[in-house]
């Protein structure tokens, strides 16, 4: 049987680290794209009442919706359903330390792939969706292994590509550490990291990673800084696109005996910026907050934008979106973006947006 599930234990991996002798000057989109309003036309899913455990939805080739759900012990990480009549096709990953199971889940689509981190455990599951929709038998193993602060990471050149979680800087706040953006891995050895670094800056960084071997690009979109870098498939820095709105963020250096030193944790509220995407032959799309998250704030309160870029990060479009973005999906029949919103009692709602 063909397997069309496999999943990584990132323990297994050989790091490979890039970097840029020269480093291009960053553009800047201007602020006032924030300001720019579109008639848009957004069309309420319906018939996705049922799936009470949902915390967000995708749609693949308009006819698939993909739940990605909470934790429960009463459901799979992932369910899949025939779009057109709600008939389930596939679940995966049921809670827990057994095989088959996650204990976490962030999904994203790139092409065909779904990629799933289970970010308690430090895995990472590449679903081909084409083949689970192939077959009515399928296995799905998964590997209990574990690296240290694993967040996001996709497939690469038959290996894995991570987010470094030493790669920091912000010279407002005095700490710039010159690590590599990327670890490239694959399952030779342990991954062990080699580099001492001044800071750790795990809980400061977080990114979206997308690759795109036809265009020859890989992305990092920034999770807490206003920025998007724009490289090649060997991961030469090609451009940063900085913008538009420079988030006040404040840091604070822990020093705890027996705790981890320099440690950098935000102090106050946390920066928002680029959180979600996804893909098409010829854009990528990225929601973008612009905004602190703190205390006597709600997640449903936060409004996202959509910016949409070409592949060597020009900025094309920017769709305001009057409500917190879960999760996108581009549509491949329509000018159309299936986007996953929060009520404003913070529940999942399936629209999809139009552009008038």
């Amino acid at each position: 049987m063909k397997q069309i599930l496999y999943t990584v234990g990132l323990v297994l991996f050989l790091a490979g680290c890039t970097s840029n002798d020269k480093v291009p000057a960053p553009d800047r989109l201007d602020k006032n794209i924030m300001t720019v309003e579109k008639t848009l036309r957004a069309d309420t899913l319906k018939n996705i009442d049922t799936l009470i455990y949902a915390k967000e939805f995708f749609v693949y080739r308009d006819s698939v919706l993909i739940a990605l759900n909470k934790r429960n012990e009463h459901t799979h990480f992932l369910e899949f359903y025939r779009l057109s009549d709600m008939q389930p096709i596939a679940r995966l990953y049921r809670p827990g330390n057994g095989p088959d199971e996650m204990l976490s889940a962030n999904a994203y689509i790139n092409g065909n792939k779904l990629i799933v981190n289970d970010y308690v455990k430090s895995q990472i599951a590449v679903v081909d969706i084409d083949s689970l929709l192939s077959f009515n038998n399928y296995s799905a193993p998964t590997v209990h292994l574990h690296v240290e602060s694993l967040f996001n990471a996709i497939p690469y050149k038959d290996r894995f590509i991570l987010d470094n979680p030493y790669s920091f800087a912000d010279k407002k706040a005095g700490i710039v550490q010159e690590a590599p953006r990327f670890i490239v891995t694959d399952d030779k050895k342990t991954y062990e990291e080699k580099n001492k670094y001044q800071y750790y800056t795990r809980n400061v960084t977080s990114g979206r990673i997308i690759a795109n071997k036809a265009k020859n690009r890989v992305i990092y979109a920034n999770g807490n800084q206003s920025s998007v870098e724009i490289y090649d498939m060997d991961l030469n820095l090609l451009r940063t696109v900085t913008g538009p709105i420079d988030l006040p963020t404040r840091y604070t250096i822990l020093n705890e005996e027996g705790g981890m030193q320099n440690e950098v944790i935000f102090k106050g509220d946390i920066p928002y910026a680029y959180l979600d995407y996804c893909v098409d032959d010829d854009y990528f799309y990225l929601t973008y907050v612009g905004d602190m998250f703190g205390k006597g704030k709600k997640t449903q309160d936060l409004h996202c934008r959509i910016f949409k870029f070409d592949w060597n990060g020009n900025f094309i479009d920017c769709y305001p979106v009057h409500s917190y973005v879960k999760s996108i999906s581009k549509s491949r029949k329509e000018d159309a973006l299936y986007v996953t919103i929060l009520s404003s009692e913070g529940l999942p709602v399936l629209i999809k947006l139009y552009e008038k």
